[in-house]
């Protein structure tokens, strides 16, 4: 959390913008960011452990601020707002969102139906429509939230196409809630045989239609529809004529909790036909497996009200 918070304070002040035009000095830094000499100091060598900056003049600490320089490793260089996959949204959703949620998890280890979320943020529902509704109610958080998901829906697109056998599963998608559908252009790029269709909340899907009329993927509009509606009214769901439709959920069940998952699966399940097939995209919990970073995120999802599952909770 130490490093988070001082992650997100140099990202604030724009310093990784700053240093992607080239070396700056420790005084240029707090006097761009409007920041005391002495903070800008305990910030800067924060990031340089967390291994955000590196500072080119060395760790001397006899070396005056003037003489202190510093330039983004790669890890910096993502936190620049104009990066391709730039984390700063994700880092500021982090902390200005999750943070005091997560703080709220001790208030609830004794009742599984409270949702620390709610308490954080005074809202009164218990699963995850309501942080739909908070990012909803608050635009600045909903359009930084937006950004943090595109940059994570940007990590391990080119797997998902390449590692899944589309074509031997499926002769059409219907993507349920991936936000944009980040992951399909090169699925279909792949599987040239392949159309999909977007399914979300008509909010999404406007954002989604943006982003595949843009030049990368242009191309494969003719490919792909789209589908407004709510995968908790079973209706709204596109049906499947015939069968060979695989129904795509990537990180879809993890954000709830078991009956309203459930619910999720029945109401796609009610508008298959035979020969379809339900896909999830999850991360998969496996017990004892050392990973930390699963676990970790398993307890952050309590957060929200979903949770990480293993194989045998999925079934």
């Amino acid at each position: 959390m130490n490093s988070l918070v001082a992650i997100y304070c140099c990202g604030k002040l724009g310093w990784p913008d700053v240093l992607s035009h080239g070396i700056q000095s420790g005084r240029f830094l707090a006097e761009h960011g409007n920041v005391s000499k002495i903070m800008a100091r305990r910030l800067l060598r924060a990031c340089v452990a967390a291994d955000i900056f590196y500072e080119v003049s060395g760790t001397n600490d006899d070396v005056d601020d003037d003489d202190r320089y510093y330039v983004n490793t790669a890890m910096g260089d993502a936190l620049r707002a104009d990066h391709p996959f730039s984390v700063i949204s994700f880092i500021e959703t982090q902390v200005e969102v999750m943070a005091p949620a997560l703080l709220q998890i001790h208030a609830t280890l004794g009742d599984d139906e409270a949702m620390p979320f709610s308490i954080a943020h005074g809202q009164r529902a218990h699963n995850a429509r309501e942080v739909w509704e908070y990012l909803r109610s608050h635009p600045e958080q909903g359009r930084k939230f937006d950004r943090a998901m595109r940059s994570v829906d940007a990590l391990g697109t080119g797997a998902l196409a390449h590692d899944i056998d589309w074509a031997a599963r499926c002769l059409s998608i219907v993507d349920l809630g991936s936000n944009r559908g980040a992951y399909l252009p090169a699925v279909l790029r792949k599987h040239p045989g392949l159309r999909a269709v977007l399914f979300d909340k008509p909010d999404v899907v406007d954002q989604a239609e943006a982003f595949w009329a843009e030049d990368k993927q242009r191309d494969l509009l003719p490919r792909v529809s789209f589908a407004r509606g709510d995968f908790f009214d079973a209706a709204t769901i596109p049906a499947s004529a015939v069968g060979g439709t695989c129904y795509a959920m990537k990180a879809v069940l993890h954000e709830w909790d078991d009956g309203s998952a459930e619910a999720i699966l029945r109401n796609v399940a009610g508008r298959m036909a035979a020969g379809d097939r339900i896909l999830l995209l999850e991360l998969m919990q496996v017990e004892h497996d050392g990973v930390r970073e699963r676990a970790l995120l398993d307890v952050q999802m309590r957060a929200v009200g979903g949770r990480e599952r293993t194989l045998e909770e999925l079934r």
